[in-house]
């Protein structure tokens, strides 16, 4: 997400903040901290003003932390002045800033902050988080080296000049855009590019809309199908999902990812000067410590590194809902549309899964699984309820079909 600052005076300001705290930590010890992959999402507690803890994503592509404006109105924070920005949805952002005397994990503290405060409520509600208080951005990963062990479900944050890369880590030199944003060179089937690694991507792999219509990679994503793909800043994310027969990070092949092809006509993912967004659907394969002091980001395999990567077989996006869950979006033709199911019907039961915040993320596992062939749906609607089944399909080409694929696509 990129934001505009309201004053430039608060910059330079929060800069030098930076460089005197910095010098004060030196010969600390790393700290480790619990780590919660929710929705592809990395969410650690954080404290505010010494209050908390709150639930923060953490995120390389936001130039700024935010905090949500139900937060910022909970500890009473001062509105100081007010912004603009992007995000991965079409819509522009604008929001209040206000400041924070403290924004820390643990002891990892960023000083007093000017931040954004972002209404989360409609993307909360979509996505389906139950807490969410606002994202760890720019600042942090500029002043420390954090590390990121989706397996183990933990994060390490350390003092730049202590940190010592694991053995068997791989190092992926990058670059810093404008928005302290790293990039990356990847390649896609063949063709090689700049892409921004972005741990506040859902997806494991975005192409943006210049990239992929000017390489027609469209046509070597194998089975495709049109859906809405996520939510972000700034409204729905919409796009055409595949799997390209092959994908690496520099020299380091990574198992065939589900690939979102950007559809969107304005916001974040219409960049034409980057290939596309690498997001935590491949980065939680590895433990990744980002180092920006020296531009390397380190890449370690974990246990899980070759498991296929998964995309939803029912057709239906489901978010969250008072009464149950909500049908948010429906693929036509697909399985969920061929069963019935409609936008704004609300589902009470999946399976044996009762429908509700609890279980949506559970259900969406449920539903991404090979080896079910259908399952129950109990939908309520103003003329009853009723009970239906979704006979589940490969939306996209699975992992195993890639192999001697030939440059033919088909679309459902």
């Amino acid at each position: 997400m990129r934001l505009a600052r309201a004053s430039l005076f608060a910059l330079l300001w929060l800069s030098a903040s930076i460089t005197s705290l910095a010098s004060a930590s030196e010969g600390r010890q790393p700290g480790r901290f619990p780590l919660s992959i929710i929705d592809n999402r990395a969410f650690v507690d954080v404290q505010v003003d010494a209050k908390g803890p709150f639930a923060f994503i953490l995120d390389t592509g936001s130039s700024s932390s935010t905090i949500s404006t139900a937060l910022a109105e909970k500890l009473k924070l001062v509105p100081v002045g007010a912004g603009t920005g992007t995000g991965a949805g079409e819509q522009p952002l604008s929001f209040s800033n206000v400041h924070l005397n403290d924004l820390a994990v643990g002891s990892f503290s960023l000083g007093d902050l000017d931040i954004p405060a972002m209404d989360t409520t409609r993307l909360s509600r979509v996505i389906g988080f139950q807490h969410f208080d606002g994202v760890l951005g720019a600042e942090l990963f500029r002043k420390y080296v954090v590390t990121l062990d989706a397996a183990r479900k933990q994060v390490a944050i350390q003092d730049q000049d202590q940190f010592k890369p694991a053995a068997d880590a791989i190092p992926v030199p990058f670059t810093l855009d404008e928005n302290e944003t790293p990039l990356v060179e990847a390649s896609i089937d063949g063709t090689t590019a700049l892409f921004q690694i972005d741990t506040g991507d859902r997806f494991s792999l975005t192409l943006f809309n210049g990239f992929w219509r000017s390489h027609q990679l469209d046509m070597k994503m194998g089975t495709t199908v049109e859906a809405m793909t996520g939510y972000g800043g700034g409204g729905p994310i919409r796009g055409i999902v595949g799997r390209p027969a092959r994908f690496s990070i520099g020299n380091l092949a990574v198992p065939p990812p589900v690939t979102r092809l950007s559809l969107q006509a304005a916001g974040a993912f219409t960049r034409s000067d980057r290939a596309g967004s690498i997001g935590m659907g491949i980065l939680k394969r590895f433990t990744v410590s980002f180092d920006y002091g020296h531009r390397v980001m380190w890449l370690s395999k974990s246990a899980g590194f070759d498991v296929p990567d998964r995309y939803d077989r029912s057709g239906m996006w489901l978010g969250l809902s008072p009464q149950g869950l909500r049908v948010i979006d429906v693929i036509a033709n697909g399985p969920a549309a061929k069963a019935g199911v409609h936008d704004g019907d609300v589902v009470t039961k999946v399976g044996a899964l009762p429908a509700d915040a609890n279980t949506l993320f559970a259900i969406r596992t449920l539903l991404e699984e090979p080896g079910i062939s259908s399952v129950a749906v109990l939908v309520s609607r103003a003329s009853g309820v009723q009970l239906t089944h979704v006979v589940l399909q490969d939306l996209i080409s699975p992992q195993a079909a890639l192999t001697g694929r030939s440059g033919t696509a088909a679309h459902i």
